[in-house]
């Protein structure tokens, strides 16, 4: 499996040697369409130098928001598991649910946990007046939230 890269210098580097893979692919394929000898060739070189650039820039900017967004889900977790150390292992057994699947309704956090609707219920009413969860309301049950503090 190929993996993403994560750091500004993986990034940069993976751009530059797609503008070169691209810009030597390119003016290969030109010249064994064309021939050494076509007066075209000076423009379609510069064509495939721009097209090599344009390449590039796009992945290095296309692979920002996915460094961004494992950066993020770094941080998450760390936080979590920084938090958890501080919980009972009920509050863990809910942290771990909430924070492995966003946006879990209150309903579902009983049928996985086990635990019965007034336990969930108290146990959810404490993370939301601490700020470590938030709930919004989804008919008759709640949809669950870590709290935007804990990502950052």
């Amino acid at each position: 499996m190929i993996r993403m890269p994560t750091t500004e210098n993986e990034r940069l580097l993976s751009s530059v040697i797609l503008v070169f893979i691209t810009y030597f692919g390119l003016n290969s394929l030109i010249f064994a369409m064309l021939g050494e000898e076509s007066a075209s060739i000076p423009y379609l070189i510069t064509l495939s130098f721009l097209s090599g650039m344009i390449l590039g820039v796009s992945f290095f900017l296309w692979t920002k928001s996915s460094a961004a967004e494992n950066k993020s889900s770094s941080s998450l977790m760390r936080n979590i598991e920084v938090l958890k150390k501080a919980l009972s292992d009920d509050e863990r057994t809910l942290i771990d649910l909430i924070s492995g699947s966003e946006g879990v309704t209150q309903d579902s956090i009983r049928f996985k946990t086990g635990f019965s609707k007034s336990k969930v219920s108290a146990l959810l009413s404490d993370f939301e007046k601490k700020d470590i969860i938030s709930r919004e309301r989804l008919g008759r049950t709640y949809k669950v939230f870590i709290s935007d503090w804990l990502k950052k």
